[in-house]
């Protein structure tokens, strides 16, 4: 037993380590990351890229770390939000992963205050009373049933709100709360917590934005349900939460994405279930495909190897 746990130890080990070496040399030039090796430096990317060195900090990743950061810091837009990245620099949801990114260093207070401000100024839009009258008078069933009510946020500015950005968002929000003095910060946060339950899928999970689509169920999905669980973490014992936790575990049987099985793996780490299982499906994963290069499925696969789920805690 000894012998096996230590080949499997060495396995996670070797990962992490070639895993790092392909995250650092694929960081650009100007200080990010982007979606591939040599594409243009994004902020979701480079925020995930910064989380999982952090993650897996040494002395010998000091200097991509800084570059990193400095390529965040000169992005951020004057309303306290991030661009997706240099071609599109109106705000976007990134400004969620930028603020999580940052949100472990004190050296970044005044910027995550100006961040999280504009943060709780983003609002999910609602059908409206026109659509909704239009379905009334023409008899028509609606298209999803959810309480419209229920506010979260989008991955656009004044579009529909989704479960990934709004959990994205309530990451954000609860690890930076001890610097924002607003006083729609609890609401807003149990507005989010609130929407993403309503949009539970009836066994368990979460699919992108809805349970049901003209009365019929969808299913749930590995990695949205691992983020919407990261998201509600401080409510780990309610019953949606077990719940879904046990659809994550069913979901990941049959499942050999990078991002999910990342994701997943941080997800169970959080809630204390065991993830030995998931971690060696990770290494064989990546020993087999390196994730096609994709530096996301990269970074996450380092966060979820290298103990990354402590930067989640909330």
């Amino acid at each position: 037993m000894v012998v096996i746990l230590e080949a499997s130890h060495r396995k996670l080990w070797l990962m992490l380590q070639e895993a790092v070496k392909i995250l650092l040399t694929s960081q650009n030039p100007d200080g990010g990351w982007g979606a591939f090796a040599s594409k243009r430096s994004a902020t979701e990317i480079t925020a995930l890229a910064l989380l999982a060195l952090q993650a897996a900090h040494d002395n010998a990743e000091e200097p991509a770390l800084r570059k990193g950061k400095e390529w965040l810091i000169k992005r951020q837009n004057a309303d306290g939000s991030w661009p997706l990245n240099d071609s599109l620099k109106a705000p976007s949801w990134s400004t969620a992963l930028a603020m999580i990114a940052l949100s472990e260093s004190g050296q970044f207070e005044e910027r995550l205050v100006k961040a999280g401000s504009w943060a709780l100024e983003q609002e999910g839009s609602k059908p409206g009373i026109f659509a909704n009258l239009i379905l009334a008078l023409t008899f028509q069933k609606k298209a999803v049933q959810l309480n419209e009510d229920l506010i979260g946020w989008s991955w656009t500015p004044n579009s529909f709100s989704w479960v990934e950005p709004t959990s994205y968002f309530l990451l954000a929000l609860k690890k930076t709360k001890r610097l924002l003095a607003s006083k729609t910060l609890e609401d807003r946060i149990r507005q989010g917590e609130l929407m993403i339950y309503d949009r539970m899928c009836d066994n368990g999970g979460w699919n992108y934005g809805n349970s049901t689509v003209y009365g019929d169920q969808l299913l749930p999905y590995p990695d949205t349900t691992a983020v919407a669980l990261i998201a509600l973490q401080n409510w780990r014992e309610r019953k949606e939460n077990q719940m879904s936790i046990r659809a994550l575990a069913e979901m990941t049987k049959s499942t050999d994405s990078g991002l999910a099985l990342s994701w997943s793996a941080i997800c169970f780490s959080l809630y204390g279930q065991e993830d030995a299982e998931l971690r060696k499906r990770l290494v064989e994963r990546f020993a087999k495909t390196k994730f096609l290069g994709e530096t996301k499925a990269i970074a996450l696969g380092i966060l979820a190897i290298g103990n990354g789920a402590r930067l989640f805690r909330v």
